[in-house]
């Protein structure tokens, strides 16, 4: 008990050095809007243009949204600490690579696929996302709302500074939920 009343200590003294979460103008979440549907739609020619569109668009939006749901504070590493401490009740990469993942498999996407990812899995600093691709994860691009607070950040996996992996086990857990809430 100790410990957890120094480290509220620490965190409440501490507290000036939480930053406000950036909020994006609204160019520029259409330009990212834009540049995500444009990465999307490159994965291969077969890739539904609308479904590229719509999926940038809804999952942009969604991310902040899920930032506000969670009353998100920057920077995510903090966020953390409160969802760990119970003062805030979700929040952490998983929940957010979650609630992404099942989002995006409720809009039943014809021509795109989706992964629950991990890195670093079974560490301290294990992180989670969600990839969307045309076929094989590592030729997609991560998605992952966590890093910047709730603002999407997107690229290519082979871009990506961390080395993902395919999490199926949690996929399929998702999906799972998807199917208990539909009956």
């Amino acid at each position: 008990m100790s410990f957890i009343r120094y480290f509220i200590s620490i965190f409440l003294l501490t507290g000036c050095t939480l930053l406000p979460i950036e909020h994006y103008s609204k160019s520029k979440i259409d330009k990212n809007i834009k540049k995500l549907s444009i990465m999307i739609r490159g994965l291969d020619k077969r890739v539904d243009k609308k479904e590229a569109e719509d999926l940038a668009k809804s999952g942009i939006y969604y991310a902040l949204e899920l930032a506000k749901k969670y009353r998100v504070v920057s920077p995510p590493l903090w966020h953390n600490t409160l969802v760990n401490l119970g003062l805030r009740d979700r929040g952490l990469c998983y929940q957010w690579a979650e609630d992404m993942l099942l989002f995006f498999l409720k809009k039943r996407y014809r021509t795109l696929k989706f992964y629950f990812v991990g890195a670093d899995i079974g560490d301290y600093f294990e992180h989670n996302g969600v990839v969307v691709s045309f076929g094989n994860f590592k030729d997609g691009i991560i998605l992952d709302a966590w890093r910047n607070s709730g603002n999407l950040y997107f690229n290519y996996v082979k871009k990506d500074r961390y080395i993902w992996k395919n999490r199926k086990e949690i996929y399929r857990k998702v999906k799972n939920r998807l199917a208990i809430t539909k009956n």
